[in-house]
């Protein structure tokens, strides 16, 4: 007998549809990879490759202009070669330590708003990390065929977040882009990096950001990709700031909203949804959370989940960069974001 249940509407947690807990967040396998990726991995033993500066446990291999991690090669490939965009996916892209985790629970937050109530006791950012509730790219084509058929698997509209350049994902109908002030960026990814990493300084963290060769790096090429794109296409890419996110969360994810294609119902504002979607994925609420505070990001690279919700506040840096260190970075940016448009002032 046919169900009269109707179908599911995305996006659900990418956990609960999961038959194990491999893929967890931003962290992905190393070598070895599955069979069917045998291909990609020739790809890799030919690329220039360089170790992370202070880091020589991570190697980094230069792609297509940019600089991943040795075992993230495979997933750009696959990638590009397999992944099958649907016209309502969305996707959250940024560099590492930009936002990435808050930005991906106020997505999840937003889209999903009807199936799972922002101020319902059950909602699944009570009992997830955000990056249990949607499928981080990278991962999933590291993970074989089975998740690549969970993925497909998904009902749509579909929320997904990835690292990789925009060039890379330039057939995804839209985007949602998050950077960050580069010297705050450098230092919320040195902390990152030394949870896992302790012999890591920040003067190792900037001289691969102000070098280029940084996870995902060059910076700059990393930004001006989504931004150009975000200029010459604002229907297809929506870029965010960090600092603009902090000073008016309500005012973005309104933004948010309406780009995705779900705007907040004049109903919705009276009944304060939207606020109640900005409580939930509020730092300090995220941060509370007992799975937030306990576990792993993922269970191969060890990173300890609370790593990934630390001050979250604007210009940190001065606390732990000396003069010298900052207008290095300073002129950097400077320098290559010159007569672009896109500025950090």
């Amino acid at each position: 007998m046919a169900s009269n249940s109707p179908a599911p509407v995305g996006p659900v947690p990418f956990l609960d549809t999961e038959k194990d807990d491999h893929q967890v967040g931003s962290d992905v396998p190393p070598f070895p990879l599955p069979d069917d990726h045998e291909h990609e991995v020739v790809v890799v033993s030919e690329l220039p490759s360089k170790l992370l500066a202070g880091i020589p446990q991570i190697s980094l291999r230069r792609y297509q202009g940019f600089w991943l991690p040795e075992s993230w090669v495979p997933a750009a490939v696959s990638i590009q070669r397999r992944f099958k965009p649907r016209p309502d996916d969305v996707v959250i892209s940024s560099l590492p330590k930009c936002g990435t985790t808050w930005l991906v629970a106020l997505a999840f937050a937003t889209m999903a708003r009807h199936a799972y109530p922002p101020s319902g006791a059950d909602h699944p950012l009570l009992r997830l990390n955000p990056h249990q509730c949607i499928p981080f790219l990278e991962g999933v084509f590291l993970g074989g065929r089975g998740r690549e058929d969970r993925l497909e698997a998904l009902p749509s509209p579909r929320l997904v977040n990835t690292h990789m350049p925009h060039a890379m994902i330039a057939c995804c109908s839209r985007v949602v882009y998050i950077c960050r002030e580069p010297k705050d960026m450098v230092v919320s990814m040195w902390h990152y990096l030394r949870t896992v990493h302790p012999q890591s300084s920040l003067q190792d963290t900037l001289d691969s950001v102000c070098g280029g060769a940084s996870r995902c790096g060059p910076f700059w090429d990393h930004a001006l990709g989504y931004w150009r794109a975000s200029v010459a296409t604002p229907d297809r890419v929506l870029f965010l700031r960090y600092e603009e996110l902090l000073r008016d969360p309500a005012g973005n994810v309104r933004r948010l909203a309406q780009f995705v294609g779900q705007p907040f119902s004049p109903a919705e504002e009276e009944a304060g949804v939207l606020g109640d979607v900005v409580r939930l994925c509020s730092l300090d609420n995220l941060r509370s959370l007992e799975v937030n505070k306990t576990g792993i990001v993922g269970p191969l690279l060890k990173t300890p989940r609370k790593a990934l919700f630390r001050k979250g506040v604007v210009g940190d840096w001065v606390n732990h960069m000396t003069p010298e260190m900052a207008r290095r970075m300073d002129d950097v940016v400077a320098d290559k974001l010159r007569d672009t448009g896109l500025d950090f002032q």
